[in-house]
C-alpha cells in the first residue's frame, strides 16, 4: 500500500468517510500511547506499551473494520508506518509543527496528545509529510542525508582548527590550514606543548571525518550510476551524482507535483501571496516552509552552470536576461528555478537531456 499522501483537494470529510476508525500513535523511544476512536469519536480503544513490532501490530489488528493511523514525523515514524501499512485502510505521518500550531491552547505543553491528534484527523487538518513509497529509496535516502551530515561535520572540524590558532593569536587570513604538507609550519606557530596536541588531535579529528566523507561519496557516485533517472540528470549542466540522487530522493517520484510551480514553491523558489495580518497582503513573496536541501541543490547547480563560463544553455539564458535589464537575483532565481523544471520535466517524460528544455 503507498504511502499517503493527500493533496489540498481531497483532505475534507469526502476522504474520511469510508473510515470508521481512526487510530492515533504516540511514539517514542521506550514506550507508545495509542488511541483509536469512532468517527462519532467515542474512544474504542487506548493502550500504553512499548514502542516494539508485536504491540503496534496487535493494536492496529484490533480494531475492526476500515481504519485509519496517524503517526507524528519523527525518528520512528518511517519504520512505524511500514510495520503497521498491512493491516490499516492508510496510515498517514504528518507535520508536527503544524500540529502544535492549530492545537495550541494557552499553557499546553508540546505535546499533543493520541486524542486531539485524532480530532484533526477527522477535521482533515492535517498536513502529510511525504515518504518513500519503496523502502529502497528510504534506505537510499538515508545515505544521502549521511552524506550531507557529513559535509557538516567536516566543515565543523575545520573551524575547530581554526579556533585553536585564534586562541593561541596566530593569524590565518586567506591561508590554507589544513594542508598536510604544511600543518607542520603551523604547528610551528604554537608556543606552548599543549596547544600544539590540541591541534594534533583536531587535525586528526578533520582527517578522519574528511576520509568517511570520501568513502560515502565513492558509495553515492557508484549507486548514481546504477539508477537511470540520475544517469539522466547527471547529463544536466551543473549536475553532479550527488546533486542528482539528492534532487531523486526528495522529489521520490515526479507525479509528486501537478504542476511545476508546485515544485519551485515546495523547493523554495516560488513567491506566495501573503493573506490578513500582513500590511503587505496580496503581494507575491518567498516562503517560508520550504525544503531547504532541495533548494541547495537547484540554487548549487545554478551556481556551477553559470561558472563554467561554456555557453551551455542555463548561461545562455542568464545572459539574454540581463541584457533585458532583468535584475541580477531575479536573473539567477530563473536560472535556479530551470535547475528544478528540467529534471523533472526529464523525469516525467522519461527523456534525455535536451538542451531545448532550457530556452
Amino acid at each position: 500500500m503507498p504511502v499517503l499522501s493527500r493533496g489540498k483537494g481531497n483532505t475534507g470529510k469526502e476522504a474520511l468517510m469510508r473510515l470508521q476508525s481512526y487510530i492515533a500513535m504516540d511514539l517514542h523511544h521506550s514506550h507508545t500511547a495509542i488511541e483509536a476512536q469512532t468517527a462519532g469519536g467515542r474512544v474504542r480503544l487506548r493502550r500504553d506499551g512499548p514502542t516494539e513490532a508485536g504491540f503496534l501490530r496487535a493494536a492496529v489488528k484490533a480494531v475492526r473494520g476500515p481504519k485509519g493511523v496517524v503517526i507524528e514525523e519523527g525518528p520512528m515514524a518511517d519504520w512505524a508506518m511500514r510495520l503497521i501499512q498491512p493491516y490499516a485502510s492508510e496510515v498517514i505521518i504528518c507535520d508536527p509543527r503544524r500540529n502544535r500550531l492549530i492545537a495550541e491552547d494557552g499553557d499546553k505543553s508540546d505535546e499533543i496528545d493520541p486524542g486531539k491528534l485524532i480530532e484533526l484527523y477527522r477535521l482533515g487538518a492535517l498536513r502529510p509529510v511525504h515518504h518513500p513509497g519503496r523502502v529502497t529509496m528510504m534506505d537510499l535516502r538515508q545515505w544521502v542525508w549521511a552524506y550531507h551530515d557529513q559535509v557538516w561535520l567536516v566543515t565543523a572540524a575545520k573551524n575547530k582548527v581554526k579556533a585553536v590558532l585564534r586562541m593561541a593569536g596566530v593569524s590565518y587570513a586567506h591561508k590554507d590550514v589544513y594542508a598536510p604538507e604544511l600543518r607542520g609550519e603551523w604547528l610551528g606557530k604554537l608556543g606552548r606543548p599543549s596547544a600544539r596536541a590540541h591541534l594534533r588531535v583536531r587535525y586528526g579529528n578533520l582527517d578522519d571525518l574528511t576520509r568517511r566523507r570520501e568513502e560515502v561519496h565513492t558509495r553515492l557516485a557508484r549507486l548514481a550510476q546504477r539508477h537511470p533517472v540520475t544517469r539522466r540528470i547527471m547529463g544536466v549542466p551543473g549536475y553532479g551524482p550527488i546533486r542528482a540522487l539528492t534532487f531523486m530522493v526528495i522529489v521520490d517520484t515526479p507525479y509528486r507535483f501537478s504542476r511545476v510551480q508546485k515544485l519551485w514553491r515546495y523547493g523554495g523558489l516560488g513567491l506566495e501571496k501573503k493573506q490578513s495580518g500582513d500590511p503587505h497582503r496580496g503581494r507575491l513573496r518567498p516562503g517560508i516552509r520550504y525544503n531547504r536541501r532541495l533548494k541547495a541543490v537547484a540554487k548549487g547547480a545554478a551556481k556551477r552552470a553559470l561558472a563554467n563560463q561554456d555557453e551551455n544553455p542555463f548561461e545562455v539564458v542568464y545572459r539574454r536576461l540581463l541584457k533585458k535589464g532583468v535584475k541580477e537575483p531575479l536573473a539567477r532565481l530563473t536560472v535556479s528555478r530551470k535547475m528544478l523544471s528540467v529534471p523533472w520535466g526529464m523525469w516525467k517524460s522519461g527523456k534525455a537531456y535536451d538542451p531545448a528544455l532550457v530556452t
